[in-house]
């Protein structure tokens, strides 16, 4: 295959761009290998990743212990659906349980970080019976239905309307038009730092208002650090650096160290009002993602993973908010999501959506 990659390599190029659907733009180039930060095209030119998989590659490309596990695994069992437990599953499940507070201990395994946010929509509702959610302008949650349904930018999702409804979008980092929403909210989704949004990071204020509110009205802090989380901003998870706990947290990217993997994880009584048969997956859960999903708690501080966010980042950030790195990749939109009355979404090319873009916080509109 790597002779045949040398030949051939300008029309295997070709091959991908002429039958790929187009959806994305391609870069006239072959990566073939990568190692650590570097990657390789099919003509020997070396590169320094600077995309990282979008924020899959924390580990780098081809880490040795992720290849191992990888490969014994796969010698020893690939495929195996949740209703037949694995030692592998468990495993995973107390090892990521263990650096989480003890409140979040119910874990639904997925293999992507819009499929984590799928499944915390859902936990949502069927906790708290109510139907709205509340997320944050600029935020960006993912590409499928429901994801997108709490994604503000409009290009990415007006061509899909109607989106999961209702869906109540509020100004980032303000307090006060956060304190006016909840009653009747199933979940919010204000996100600890926007990434998509412009790499901001939430103020202190505005996050311990938003646990303090759900709280309060009874819905659910939903917190997606499928970008955050891992070590990106020199702790394990993002939300430790705001002195809260959320109901549900939603992890994938780095969680899999370049293997596709990711979690809902959440208290007890919310995954207890999920039904036997809700949600599920059949690939999700599968052992072989687990041995290489990170590195065990002993051994993520061994290695120093945290220090070099912590290094670049400012010392304080004016003492009113945590010490983060001034950027970090995507750092995914932090989900907190409530649900409340339904009110239906006019067509985009109507011009009451036109309006509705431009002067309402609860639609879509403009960067």
């Amino acid at each position: 295959m790597e002779r045949a990659v040398k030949e051939d390599w300008r029309a295997l190029l070709e091959a991908e761009k002429a039958l790929d659907t187009g959806v994305y733009t391609k870069h006239d180039l072959l990566i073939v290998r990568g190692q650590g930060a570097k990657v390789w095209d099919a003509e020997g030119n070396e590169y320094i990743d600077c995309v990282g998989g979008y924020g899959v590659a924390n580990l780098g490309h081809s880490n040795p212990e992720v290849v191992e596990a990888v490969k014994r695994q796969a010698e020893t069992l690939m495929a195996m659906p949740q209703t037949l437990p694995t030692p592998m599953r468990g495993e995973f499940y107390r090892a990521l349980t263990a650096i989480l507070p003890p409140e979040l201990n119910r874990v639904f395994p997925v293999n992507s970080g819009t499929e984590a946010n799928e499944a915390a929509l859902k936990f949502a509702r069927a906790h708290t019976g109510r139907k709205k959610f509340v997320a944050a302008m600029r935020g960006f949650s993912g590409r499928t239905m429901g994801s997108l349904s709490v994604t503000w930018e409009p290009s990415t999702g007006s061509l899909f309307l109607p989106l999961v409804e209702p869906v109540e979008f509020v100004p980032y980092n303000d307090v006060e038009a956060k304190a006016g929403r909840g009653r009747g909210d199933g979940g919010g989704d204000p996100g600890a730092v926007q990434g998509e949004g412009g790499v901001r990071p939430a103020t202190l204020e505005f996050l311990q208002a938003a646990r303090e509110i759900t709280q309060e009205k009874g819905a659910l802090l939903i917190l997606d650090e499928i970008q955050t989380g891992m070590g990106r901003t020199g702790k394990r998870f993002a939300f430790e650096h705001y002195g809260i706990v959320p109901d549900i947290l939603t992890l994938a990217k780095a969680l899999g160290g370049g293997v596709p993997l990711g979690a809902a994880v959440m208290r007890e009584e919310v995954a207890r009002s999920m039904p036997k048969g809700g949600h599920g997956t059949p690939s999700g859960g599968t052992p072989w993602p687990w041995p290489p999903g990170w590195p065990p708690s002993a051994t993520w501080s061994a290695r120093g993973f945290g220090k070099g966010p912590r290094s670049l980042g400012p010392g304080s950030w004016r003492s009113s908010r945590p010490s983060l790195p001034p950027r970090s990749g995507r750092c995914g939109a932090w989900a907190s999501w409530w649900a409340w009355s339904s009110r239906k979404r006019p067509p985009p090319t109507s011009p009451s959506w036109r309006r509705s873009t431009a002067s309402s916080p609860s639609r879509r509109g403009p960067r």
